[in-house]
């Protein structure tokens, strides 16, 4: 991909179709995407499993060459994942157009950075499970508001002796629920941290909801509900959280990641019904 000159630029703008746009902007606020979750969200149309996914290769390769969008050197699972397994960044020309749509102007695009095996994984993570929602929610399971990723869900406020903190949850969702909504702070928990990184970010959101600032500025303070991986670490949260007090351990909801959906839906139902 070779460097676009600003009327380049505009040029390819105005080429691009609608879905090309919204693949950009999705990879955008999700910072990596696997080939076969962008598949699951923008290639559900047109016929067998097989014509999906030559269809998304497809797209996704033309976007790649426009530099749109940029693939990391390495696929998840190796070689033997498939085209499928390749994680997508937003690309030089990506980064120039996202500002240009926020009405930035076209500025110069950042050096290429390689993240860490570690931020791919939960970063993946993160956006499988903004996958499993939207598949949810066109099941009509669930109805899925708003979901915001990393940075966009964090909270800056002030700490103990006025030290400026930032919660950095990995994602904020919002759900309907009849004529209401459900707000829910996400942690996605791949069993890589110590109890005590996790009691730290509980002891967090509770330092973060005696301010009042979200309850002020969205009228309601969301639970935070984590996903695990296995029992084992659900166990082992469990422990840490049951050593916080006893009035702050209701923020806290546990589930395996593989019932996060039943989790959600359970509650949007149970609010309904009781509204």
């Amino acid at each position: 991909m070779t460097y676009l000159t600003a009327k380049r630029l505009l040029e390819l703008d105005l080429r691009l179709a609608e879905r090309d746009r919204e693949i950009t902007q999705t990879v955008a606020r999700l910072r990596l995407v696997s080939g076969i979750q962008l598949e699951r969200l923008f290639f559900t149309h047109g016929g067998l499993p097989a014509t999906r996914a030559r269809l998304a290769r497809g797209a996704l390769a033309r976007l790649t060459d426009l530099g749109l969008l940029a693939r990391l050197q390495r696929p998840v699972g190796g070689v033997r994942g498939g085209s499928g397994a390749w994680v997508y960044e937003v690309g030089p020309a990506g980064e120039r157009l996202l500002a240009y749509w926020r009405g930035e102007g076209i500025s110069r695009p950042r050096p290429a950075h390689e993240p860490g095996q570690r931020f791919v994984a939960h970063t993946l993570a993160i956006s499988e499970t903004y996958a499993r929602l939207v598949e949810a929610d066109r099941e009509q399971r669930i109805e899925l508001l708003t979901f915001d990723a990393e940075p966009a869900s964090w909270r800056r406020f002030v700490g103990i002796g006025g030290r400026d903190v930032i919660l950095k949850p990995d994602a904020v969702v919002r759900l309907g629920s009849g004529p209401f909504e459900d707000s829910w702070w996400l942690e996605v928990d791949l069993a890589t941290e110590s109890s005590t990184v996790l009691k730290r970010q509980c002891e967090a959101y509770l330092r973060y909801q005696r301010t009042g600032r979200e309850q002020h500025e969205h009228g309601v303070f969301p639970r935070v509900l984590w996903t695990v991986p296995d029992k084992r670490r659900g166990e082992l949260l469990e422990r840490t959280i049951g050593s916080l007090p006893a009035t702050a351990r209701e923020l806290f909801v546990i589930t395996l990641d593989a019932c996060l959906v039943d989790v959600l839906a359970a509650v949007s139902i149970a609010s309904e019904a009781t509204s």
